[in-house]
């Protein structure tokens, strides 16, 4: 299985920090990294292996290639590992349904196909893996090179970009109307179709009639915890940690912890601090609504290679989804990276947020969950306050994380993917 030739293609790189390229690496993990290729739509550069193999195509390369008559479109890049990389948090971005319009336009060119068609020239893949986001010019790229190479193709959703979205704006209406009728044209050249949920997958199945199999992100191997850190009073001061994006309104519902673990501190002996990391870039304002004197603190960015101690030295692991409508809209079919993270530490896992979120679904049956603001205050003083409380949550997480995200689970999921399992959707009328 390590020696087959994988092509991925996605609009994100392969990434040990962010998000779908991290979730990319933990799927693939047990494939030969020299046998990994990814096909990228973004000017971003991987912090991943650099033995991989990386052509980078974006609509910078295509804006040049015409105003310069030089076609530049498709670059191999290298990988810079370690780097850790940061990103804007958006409170409001206007006339982005326009922009995106313009987008697709400016790929509808297609100068970038015949430096694609050569890159391709000679190579052999066993499995064409394509990440599927909201650009419809991806599924172009998707298209695009099944014709021209005879491998498996599957499809994987990370997130819903059909079903859940809000927006009212004719443009947002449209966009859906285009990419739902692209999607139903790529069947064809889908062998298998993953979804990361399964409440994705219920929805989805009914809505391009497929039988989709779920895929959840993997985490690193589980260590063995010694006694001093099993997760049960590492600290003098227990210590809460939050690892992850504060877009989607997260950071709201941080700043409520923050102010209901402050209260808590003021009555209680033990005392509860709360570390926030986040490599994305926050405004001030946010950072002094997340950050209560004596209570929380924003700590910035971390490394994967810190990952690990980071939570190693924590004693609560929190994950959060925001409450308002429009948040739970966006979120409401995805699986969040931090998950499977949070239980390979073997640590206690809290989560707060809305119940009809697929993480807090999941998490629900194992995590301390909280999905009430009205009960937030009692229950996160039972668990800061209750010791075996504490250590009854961390051994339910402990099982949970044997059952679905052990290196044999992603085994198996990856025997999947390459195997010659599946057969082509037949087009949908």
């Amino acid at each position: 299985m390590k020696n087959k030739k994988i092509l991925i293609i996605s609009h994100n790189p392969l990434s040990q920090v962010n998000n779908n390229g991290k979730t990319l690496v933990s799927i693939f993990r047990g494939i030969c990294e020299e046998n990994i290729y990814q096909i990228y739509l973004t000017s971003e550069i991987s912090d991943y292996s650099d033995k991989c193999h990386y052509l980078q195509i974006n609509e910078k390369q295509i804006l040049k290639s015409v105003l310069k008559a030089k076609n530049i479109c498709c670059q191999e890049v290298c990988s810079t590992p370690g780097r850790v990389s940061s990103t804007a948090v958006r409170i409001k971005s206007w006339g982005i349904h326009a922009k995106r319009l313009l987008r697709e336009c400016i790929w509808k060119t297609g100068i970038w196909k015949q430096n694609l068609r050569e890159w391709l020239r000679d190579k052999r893949f066993e499995v064409v893996f394509f990440m599927a986001g909201d650009g419809v010019f991806a599924y172009d790229v998707y298209n695009y090179v099944m014709k021209h190479v005879k491998s498996k193709g599957c499809i994987f959703f990370t997130d819903d970009y059909i079903i859940g979205k809000t927006s009212s704006s004719p443009l947002a209406l449209l966009r859906r109307i285009i990419l739902k009728r692209k999607i139903i044209k790529t069947l064809p050249l889908v062998h298998d179709f993953y979804v990361i949920s399964d409440e994705m997958k219920k929805e989805y199945d009914k809505l391009f009639s497929v039988d989709s199999y779920v895929i959840r992100n993997f985490s690193v191997e589980k260590k063995d915890q010694t006694s001093e850190k099993s997760g049960i009073g590492v600290n003098e001061d227990l210590i809460m940690v939050y690892a992850g994006g504060l877009h989607y309104n997260r950071w709201k519902v941080l700043s409520i912890i923050a102010d209901k673990l402050k209260i808590i501190n003021l009555s209680s002996k033990t005392q509860c601090k709360l570390k926030i990391f986040s490599s994305q870039s926050i405004s001030a304002d946010i950072i002094d609504k997340i950050a209560v004197k004596d209570t929380s603190m924003f700590c910035g960015g971390v490394s994967a290679s810190q990952i690990a101690e980071l939570y190693a030295n924590s004693d609560i692991l929190l994950h959060v989804e925001s409450f308002d409508k429009k948040s739970i809209a966006s979120t409401k079919y995805s699986f969040s990276t931090k998950i499977p993270e949070y239980l390979s530490s073997g640590k206690c896992v809290l989560a707060v947020g809305p119940s009809e979120i697929a993480s807090m679904k999941y998490l629900s049956d194992f995590a301390c969950v909280i999905c009430d603001e009205n009960e937030l205050l009692e229950k996160l003083t039972k668990l800061t306050q209750n010791e075996e409380y504490r250590r009854a949550i961390k051994m339910s997480c402990d099982k949970r994380y044997e059952s679905d995200f052990s290196p044999e689970i992603q085994e198996k999921c990856l025997q999947r993917i390459v195997s010659n399992q599946g057969i082509l959707f037949e087009e949908v009328e």
